[in-house]
């Protein structure tokens, strides 16, 4: 038996169902790359250059309890950390009901989270600013948007998230919701990263980040 193999048996002895589940990253493909310039990435807005970037492929379980195969960019720094995230959260069986970038959306924010796409690199604004958004950094990501609404003030977006903004209608019964304390909050905030469900002048119940913003 060669090295790799022993490795391999190691692994799989150790826990290998949930190292196997781990996705894979890489360099963004020239196809995908052309697909996204002058969409989810702008030349000189001081977002990421394509380098910086990296190419996540990550199993998921989507809300039929299937197991699928998603797609998400973010910056390439953070790369191992979102894999390492998303492997646990696969493990943990936690619906999502899309993965796709931004991109596949035409870039915009609104029709990603309609669609209740989960997903991280958008070089955009914050709305209704002129600052970068923590998206455009490749350092923050949305999960299940309709499950996990914006909510300021009398204001949600997505308009699907309306089922689920209030207090009431955020049990722990509802599928691919994100809740305080759960295992998905503690998945990120074992890493340092931010939830907006912590915020207090608004909520941002699908929005994870590095820097907490």
């Amino acid at each position: 038996m060669d090295h790799r193999a022993i490795l391999i048996a190691v692994l799989c002895a150790l826990g290998g169902a949930a190292w196997a589940e781990r996705g894979t990253q890489g360099p963004i493909p020239d196809d995908m790359w052309a697909r996204m310039n002058g969409v989810s990435w702008h030349e000189g807005k001081g977002c990421p250059s394509r380098d910086a970037l990296a190419l996540l492929t990550m199993p998921y379980r989507d809300f039929a309890g299937q197991d699928r195969t998603g797609q998400m960019i973010v910056a390439a720094e953070v790369a191992d950390t979102v894999l390492d995230i998303f492997a646990e959260l696969h493990d943990l069986a936690f619906p999502i009901e899309r993965m796709q970038p931004v991109h596949m959306f035409f870039g915009k924010d609104d029709l990603s989270m309609a669609a209740n796409n989960t997903s991280a690199f958008n070089c955009r604004t914050v709305g209704g600013t002129n600052r970068l958004s923590q998206h455009a950094f490749g350092t923050a990501m949305d999960i299940n948007p309709v499950q996990n609404p914006y909510v300021k003030g009398g204001y949600t977006s997505p308009e699907g998230g309306k089922a689920f903004d209030e207090a009431e209608e955020r049990g722990p019964d509802v599928q691919g919701i994100i809740r305080e304390g759960d295992p998905v909050v503690r998945a990120f905030k074992a890493r340092g990263w931010g939830w907006g469900g912590d915020w207090t002048s608004l909520k941002d119940y699908q929005h994870f980040s590095q820097s907490g913003n």
